[in-house]
């Protein structure tokens, strides 16, 4: 489980800020929306609320790039780090500076903090502590010098001599069987990271599921339950061979096309709705997916296999742009899955959207509320609705849009300014 996410110098955050998933001492939900491991409260869920442009989906590019990072750096060429790896640009002391990106988080029992700080040409500094009883390090590292504790941090003897200036040597040892390492890794690839509006790049996983007979009744249920109008969901292989197809394809794309295209075959969708002979259910109709149903109905298709997964695998999933295109009440359904006391699972979810009628009490703790605002010098800031110290019955929603907790836009009159340019006219 992530018990926090720092980051600094990066994009539009200046000043490192923090994702704290520590539970605060509220007494709210707290058999329902905290999860207790050994002395440790720790959050289901977080939601970042903000207005455009205030740093949102800064702070989970910052994970995602965190993670990309630390999955790839020893294996793969890092030639496009100067795109991805962005510093503060509105301050001449961070212009030249390292970007600060840290995870601290649980596997079995054992809390991990690792994180480093880089640039586009090498990584400056690299820390990976265990706590247990107390904390250790398992290694330290200051550019190029090493300080690794071999009894704690077995066979990675040697490895800082393979390690390149910009890879990471958690990344290598990870790359030369590293039993720690490896597991640390794995755990950090398995962050689930979508973009809410980008649905269709996770559809395939939905897809796989629908083929499984393990899943099949639950999918099926996911869909009925969200009243979509939806009777069942089918997946259809497309009869189709590469031969039928490659004539279409420029003759030097042609193998790597055939690769991808034997890796995943084409399929259709079907969804079938109920036919009635006025209030009696006679038959049903099936419609191709694609083309018959709304543009929600896809999204929430998409994440279905997505939320399934991380639920059953303890997997952390990150959602940008959350409530594109969802109902209300359906968002607020898939927060409530993640907080749900009936549902054993370690999974984490993080959202960002701009649907204030998912600040309610009767789902979320105060202590689950970022609010993301940019400071006078373009900095992106955070602070929690706990930090308010609103009343239980206050209209946390109400007071956000009133600008009471900060995080919403100042907008000008935009009426005025139409109308008086058209009077210059």
């Amino acid at each position: 489980m992530i018990i926090s996410f720092k980051v600094g110098n990066y994009k539009s955050i200046k000043d490192p800020v923090v994702l704290n998933f520590n539970a605060s001492g509220l007494s709210e939900h707290r058999d329902s929306n905290i999860h207790v491991q050994g002395n440790k409260t720790i959050l289901k869920s977080i939601l970042l609320y903000g207005h455009n442009a205030s740093g949102k989906s800064k702070i989970l590019d910052a994970l995602s790039f965190f993670q990309w990072y630390t999955v790839n750096s020893a294996t793969e060429k890092i030639d496009n780090t100067k795109q991805l790896l962005e510093p503060f640009r509105l301050s001449k002391q961070t212009k030249n500076k390292p970007s600060l990106f840290e995870l601290t988080f649980i596997i079995g029992n054992v809390t991990y903090r690792y994180g480093f700080e880089l640039d586009d040409k090498k990584v400056h500094k690299e820390w990976l502590l265990e706590v247990a009883s107390n904390e250790r390090p398992l290694f330290l590292r200051i550019n190029q010098e090493f300080q690794i504790n071999h009894k704690n941090f077995e066979n990675a003897d040697g490895l800082e001599k393979r390690t390149r200036k910009n890879a990471l040597f958690l990344s290598v040892s990870a790359q030369w069987n590293v039993l720690k390492a490896q597991k640390i890794e794995q755990y950090i690839d398995k962050i689930y990271n979508v973009h809410g509006i980008d649905d269709k790049a996770y559809r395939d996983v939905t897809i796989d599921l629908l083929k499984n007979r393990k899943y099949v009744d639950l999918i099926q249920k996911f869909i009925k339950k969200a009243d979509l109008g939806i009777n069942s969901i089918d997946v259809l292989d497309i009869p189709i061979s590469f031969d039928d197809i490659k004539e279409k394809v420029p003759e030097e794309l042609r193998e790597r096309f055939k690769e991808t295209f034997e890796k995943r075959k084409p399929v259709t969708i079907i969804s079938t709705h109920n036919v009635f002979d006025e209030d009696k259910i006679i038959d049903v109709e099936p419609f191709i997916f694609n083309q018959a149903e709304s543009e929600g109905t896809k999204k929430y298709f998409s994440l279905v296999g997505l939320l399934i997964l991380a639920l059953n695998e303890n997997r952390p999933i990150i959602i940008d742009e959350f409530d594109a295109r969802l109902h209300s009440l359906l968002s607020k359904s898939i927060i409530k899955l993640f907080n749900s006391s009936k549902i054993k699972t370690k999974s984490q979810l993080i959202v960002a959207t701009h649907d204030t009628s998912l600040i309610d009490r009767e789902v979320l703790r105060r202590d689950q509320v970022y609010f993301v605002e940019k400071d006078v010098y373009g900095a992106t800031k955070l602070s929690t609705l706990a930090e308010y110290k609103p009343r239980k019955e206050t209209p946390y929603d109400k007071n956000y849009l009133d600008g009471k907790y900060g995080g919403i836009p100042f907008i000008g009159d935009l009426e005025n300014i139409f109308s008086d340019e058209q009077e210059t006219k």
